[in-house]
């Protein structure tokens, strides 16, 4: 076991020995659930009326959007239709193995969202533009569940994890839920309860998909509970924990994902991360491998927010070579309503000699609805 392994591991357990919810900074910041702010209960994507308005309002440089705001804006069109988009290009400048550069443009995202109401408290989300893959989202979402629950059918990323937006994550690429190296949306169901500040949930989907009609019979299976506190104006706490099941088509062969998830905040800083352990057994070996993330962020005015990450991952932790870290210091600004440019600089360091560390500069201009 080395010593970035044991890092990583003490951060998460700082995490996770709290009574934290890894959820985005903005969701603990105002201490609600995650479809407070969006259509989606799993979070990210369209926003509701209140996460417009968290999004125009709080987020802004203040002046500068009073100057540029849209009058009575609202992203409902009537009391049937709703609609949203995200939009995001990246620059990127990164020094590969052999010390060479490489930099270029990327479009990221290209999003187009609509929700149609069909009867009260049944909806139809459509996603019409998958920016960086050929996935798309295409569920029904019946709030009709007790205890303000709900059921989802269609198509849709399963709800395991943190939602970040960030898809080069480790805990997203390894846990193969980052749209930017998988087709990660899978077809099923997913049904949810949500008492006060807790939400449990299970789900079962298609084991192998990739965009085609299922090869085999196999099913994935996800359990989920998480709970959120707000203890006052200024504190949120909760705590989250999952665990992500599917057989592969091959006989013997299944991967597992569990991990768990926290966040703590208090006013403008916001501690947030995950820790998931993967289980896997191809050629009839079981290998367990781990992948963690953790993220400080600080509001210095509003507008602007300094952000601290640091990734780990080791494909096998019973071998103490093998693993790779890497270091990220950012800073999002929102200079006016709709509008996020953020810079972000990494270090991606590895167990290997011949590589040792590389650094790499993203740039990326996001508009969103």
């Amino acid at each position: 076991m080395n010593r970035l392994f044991l890092i990583s591991l003490v951060l998460a357990g700082v995490l996770l020995a709290i009574p934290a919810l890894s959820l985005p900074r903005f969701a603990s910041r105002t201490g609600l659930k995650c479809q407070s702010c969006h259509v989606d209960p799993s979070g990210g994507e369209m926003r509701q009326t209140f996460g417009v308005q968290y999004g125009r309002d709080q987020l802004p440089v203040p002046a500068w959007a009073k100057n540029s705001d849209l009058t009575d804006f609202s992203n409902v069109i009537t009391n049937i239709l709703g609609v949203g988009a995200d939009f995001r290009t990246i620059y990127y400048n990164r020094q590969l193995p052999d010390s060479t550069r490489r930099d270029g443009l990327f479009q990221m995202q290209g999003d187009l969202y609509v929700n149609l109401r069909v009867a009260q408290k049944v909806f139809l989300y459509l996603n019409l533009n998958k920016g960086v893959s050929s996935g798309f989202d295409a569920f029904a979402l019946m709030n009709v569940l007790p205890a303000s629950g709900h059921l989802k059918i269609g198509r849709f990323i399963p709800d395991y994890g943190t939602n970040l937006d960030d898809h080069t994550a480790y805990v997203r690429q390894y846990t193969k839920l980052s749209p930017e190296f998988d087709v990660v949306e899978r077809t099923g169901a997913e049904a949810a309860v949500s008492p006060g500040a807790f939400t449990v949930l299970g789900g079962i989907y298609n084991a192998d998909e990739g965009g085609e009609i299922p090869s085999t019979n196999n099913k994935a299976l996800l359990g989920k509970g998480e709970g959120m506190f707000k203890l006052s104006d200024r504190v949120s706490l909760g705590l989250g924990g999952n665990v992500f099941s599917a057989k592969s088509g091959i006989p013997g062969v299944s991967t597992t994902y569990y991990g768990g998830f926290g966040s703590f905040s208090v006013g403008d800083f916001t501690l947030l991360g995950e820790a998931d352990w993967i289980r896997s057994s191809p050629a009839g070996v079981t290998t367990t491998g781990l992948a963690t993330y953790t993220e400080a962020d600080f509001m210095v005015t509003q507008g602007v927010d300094i952000k601290l990450a640091y990734d780990f991952y080791d494909q096998d932790i019973h071998y103490k070579t093998g693993s790779k870290s890497r270091y990220s210091i950012g800073v999002e600004f929102f200079p006016v309503s709709g509008v996020e440019i953020r810079p972000v600089y990494r270090f991606l360091r590895q167990q290997n000699p011949n590589i040792g560390t590389m650094d790499e500069f993203d740039l990326m201009l996001h508009l969103y609805l």
